[in-house]
């Protein structure tokens, strides 16, 4: 599809070379495939939102505590996850939705979410939840260049290659960097759940020998399940390098962030920033709008 910028006017020639003008020519087409596009991105954004919501319901409140203790190495618990930063929950409830088995169950928040509300979806929005749920865990994806808004990543344990949309570019991330994030499809492209973060060149130090000791521990040492399992430990690599470079490695303990023992999150329904069909996320302020490191 031609993008909005390049299309010639309705009574210019086409862009095919067809010698026909655009409105008797491939018009009709590129409408269709923007109105199929929009389509796809407003069911993602959609879909977004009630899983985002989901996962922060009241019901999950009681193993919230012990996942955001395991997700966050202890920095936050029970008592203080209404003290995570916007960008932090969003975070965290991407992991707890998809990767996160809840002991009651025995099974992942998404699955749940996908038995009780499948019956509910359009048919945009039950195509994606099932390659959502299906999909890569939240993973390392090293920075290896970029097109515009188009990252080229490569994951760190199995080498896979793979390009992703991100509205926002690359943000601060340099190449070499380790972004932080789940890819998804949304019809014929990958974006991120939700805003990725990264860790910078300097900081990634020994976490692929970590990874690799991990792994050779692992029962089932294939890349998609080890990360299921063990993606915690790149937010843990993240925070252990925010500490010994003295940085507040949660916004808890940012003094910036913190008001009166600390700023509660917001009500629930505005609790999580969800991306757009352009990318902005909503409900966000601008400074958080780019890569950010995991902390």
């Amino acid at each position: 599809m031609v993008s909005v910028m390049d299309k010639p006017g309705r009574n210019e020639p086409c862009y095919c070379g067809s010698g026909k003008k655009y409105k008797q020519c491939h018009m009709a087409a590129d409408l269709a495939a923007e109105s199929e596009q929009r389509a796809w991105n407003d069911a993602a954004r959609d879909l977004r939102s009630g899983i985002f919501e989901f996962a922060d319901d009241e019901r999950f409140d009681s193993e919230a505590g012990p996942a955001a203790e395991r997700y966050w190495n202890g920095l936050y618990t029970a008592d203080t996850l209404h003290l995570m930063s916007p960008s932090e929950a969003e975070r965290f409830l991407d992991w707890f939705a998809f990767d996160y088995t809840l002991p009651s169950t025995g099974e992942r928040i998404i699955d749940t979410y996908r038995r009780e509300n499948e019956a509910k979806l359009t048919t945009y929005q039950s195509d994606l939840l099932a390659k959502w749920a299906a999909g890569a865990p939240m993973g390392g994806y090293e920075l290896t260049g970029f097109d515009r808004q188009t990252l080229h990543l490569k994951e760190i344990v199995s080498g896979e290659a793979l390009d992703v949309f991100e509205p926002s570019g690359h943000g601060n991330a340099p190449v070499g960097s380790i972004i932080l994030g789940r890819p998804i499809i949304v019809q014929e492209h990958y974006e991120f759940f939700s805003m990725p973060a990264y860790i910078p060149t300097e900081e990634i130090g020994g976490l692929p020998q970590t990874l690799a000791a991990a792994q050779a521990a692992d029962d089932s040492p294939e890349a998609a399940g080890f990360m299921r399992r063990h993606n915690v430990l790149l937010i843990h690599h993240a925070l252990e390098q925010a500490q010994a470079a003295g940085r507040p490695p949660v916004a808890r303990l940012d003094p910036r962030h913190a008001v009166d023992g600390g700023q509660p999150r917001a009500p629930r329904h505005q609790r999580v920033r969800i991306k757009a069909p352009t990318g902005v996320a909503e409900n966000a302020p601008p400074q958080v709008q780019s890569h950010r490191k995991a902390i």
